[in-house]
C-alpha cells in the first residue's frame, strides 16, 4: 500500500494544476536538458561507432588478419618451422609468405618511391583482398614477364594502366644510382591489375608481385620476411595468435593482429569517443542539477502539505519515496524522450541516409552510424540513475521537516 500512495502523491505534485511558476519552468528545463543530452549521446556515439566500423571494414576486407615476422634481420629456423606448420594446418589455403620493402618504381614518364610487396600467386590474392578490389584488369600471374598489381592512386601518379610495364629498382640499385657507380639492378613488371582498397596507404604506395621476384629485388634471396594469414572471421586472429605463441614462443618472432597493425588509429578513435561521451554527459549532468533544484524548491513550496501529511501519521520513509519517485519520473520522461529521438534519427539515417557525405572525400555517400545495444542501455541507465541520485537530498530534506513548525502559522 505504501508504494502506490507514494506514487499517487508524486504524480499529483508533477501534474498539479498550479499556475506556471519558476519551479515548473525548471522542471520543464530538466526534462528538456535530459532529452537533449540523451539524444545527443546516442546519435554522436552511433556516429563514432559507424566511422570505427567503416575503418575496420576497409582494413579487414583487404589486409591479412595476422602477421608473423622474425625479430632479427636474418630469418630464423623458427620462422621456417611456422611455415611448415601452417602448410600442414587448416590454414594452408589462407596464408602466404611475404617480403616487403621500399623501392623505386619507374614508368615511361614518372618515377616514385613505393613499397614492393611479394606474395604467392596462389593464396596471396585470397590473403589480400586484391581480387575483390580490382577496378581494372584481372588477378593473373601467368606470362613471361612478372605481374604487378598496383593501387589506383599510384597508377594515376605514374600515369599507367593495365598492360604497361614498370621498372623496379632494388635498394642496392638505388644506392648505386645515387652514388653514380656500379650496376643498376632492376626488374621489369607488367601491370596486370589496378585495385582500389579504400585505404590510401595501399592505393598510393604499394606494388604487389610474386614473392620470388620481390625477394630477389629486396635482397632476401631464398628467404622470406614472414607469413600473413586471413581468417573467415577476423576475430579469430587473437586466438590463433595465442596458439602460435604457445607453440613457437615470442622471443624470435613478432605476432601482429589486424588490430595491432593499426593500434594508433583505434586508440585515437577511442580517445575521441571518450571525450565526446564526457562532454555530452555534462548536458545530462546540468539537467540533473536542475532536477535537484526544482525538487528542493518544491519541498519548500509543499512544506505545509508535508507537515499535514506527517501530522496525520504518514511515515517519513513514505515522504522520501514521494520525492524520489517525483525525481525518478522526471528523469524517465526526459530519458525516454531522448531515447526515442536518438533511435528515430538512427533508423532514419541507416534506412534513408538523411545526412549525405561527399564520396570523393569520405569514401561513403552517407554518414555511417552503428548503434551498440550496450551503449544505448548504459546511456539510459546512467540518465535515470543520476536523476534518482539528484532526488536523494531534497527527499531527505522533506522527510526532516518538523510538522509543528510547518503548520504553526497556517
Amino acid at each position: 500500500m505504501r508504494t502506490p500512495l507514494s506514487l499517487f502523491f508524486a504524480g499529483r505534485y508533477l501534474h498539479s494544476k498550479r499556475k506556471l511558476n519558476f519551479i515548473s519552468i525548471i522542471s520543464f528545463l530538466s526534462v528538456g536538458g535530459i532529452t537533449v543530452g540523451v539524444a545527443a549521446l546516442i546519435i554522436v556515439l552511433a556516429i563514432f561507432n559507424g566511422f570505427a566500423g567503416m575503418v575496420r571494414s576497409f582494413l579487414v576486407s583487404f589486409e591479412p588478419h595476422l602477421r608473423i615476422e622474425a625479430t632479427s634481420e636474418e630469418p630464423s629456423e623458427v620462422l621456417a618451422s611456422v611455415g611448415r606448420y601452417l602448410d600442414s594446418s587448416k590454414y594452408r589455403e589462407k596464408f602466404t609468405p611475404f617480403v616487403e620493402g621500399k623501392t623505386a618504381v619507374i614508368s615511361r614518364e614518372y618515377n616514385r618511391i613505393a613499397r614492393l610487396k611479394g606474395i604467392t600467386p596462389g593464396t596471396g590474392g585470397d590473403v589480400y583482398g586484391i581480387k575483390n578490389a580490382l577496378k581494372f584488369g584481372e588477378f593473373n600471374f601467368d606470362g613471361e614477364t612478372p605481374a604487378a598489381f598496383i593501387g589506383i592512386n599510384l597508377s594515376e601518379r605514374l600515369n599507367i594502366e593495365t598492360g604497361d610495364t614498370l621498372t623496379v629498382l632494388s635498394p642496392a640499385g638505388i644506392e648505386n644510382l645515387a652514388g653514380g657507380a656500379g650496376n643498376i639492378q632492376n626488374v621489369q613488371l607488367i601491370v596486370k591489375g589496378i585495385y582500389q582498397s579504400k585505404n590510401n596507404e595501399y592505393d598510393g604506395d604499394y606494388v604487389f608481385t610474386d614473392v620470388e621476384n620481390a625477394a630477389f629485388v629486396l635482397g632476401y634471396g631464398d628467404d622470406v620476411q614472414g607469413y600473413e594469414i586471413r581468417f573467415d572471421d577476423y576475430r579469430d586472429a587473437d586466438k590463433v595468435k595465442e596458439d602460435l605463441i604457445a607453440k613457437f614462443g615470442d622471443k624470435e618472432l613478432v605476432y601482429s593482429t589486424w588490430y595491432d597493425l593499426h593500434k594508433d588509429i583505434y586508440n585515437v578513435m577511442m580517445l575521441e569517443r571518450l571525450v565526446a561521451w564526457f562532454l555530452l554527459s555534462l548536458i545530462i549532468l546540468v539537467a540533473v542539477f536542475n532536477i535537484l533544484a526544482s525538487l528542493t524548491m518544491s519541498v519548500i513550496e509543499k512544506k505545509r502539505d508535508i507537515g499535514i501529511l506527517t501530522a496525520m501519521g504518514m511515515e517519513r520513509n513514505t515522504i522520501v519515496r514521494i520525492f524520489m519517485i517525483q525525481g525518478f519520473l522526471t528523469g524517465v520522461a526526459g530519458t525516454v524522450a531522448g531515447g526515442l529521438i536518438g533511435l528515430g534519427v538512427y533508423f532514419a539515417q541507416i534506412n534513408y541516409h538523411i545526412i549525405p557525405l561527399d564520396p570523393l572525400r569520405f569514401k561513403l555517400d552517407h554518414l555511417p552510424m552503428e548503434l551498440h545495444a550496450l551503449d544505448f542501455v548504459l546511456i539510459l541507465t546512467a540518465s535515470i540513475g543520476l536523476s534518482l541520485i539528484a532526488s536523494i537530498y531534497p527527499a531527505r530534506k522533506a522527510a526532516a521537516i518538523d510538522p509543528v513548525e510547518a503548520i504553526r502559522w497556517e
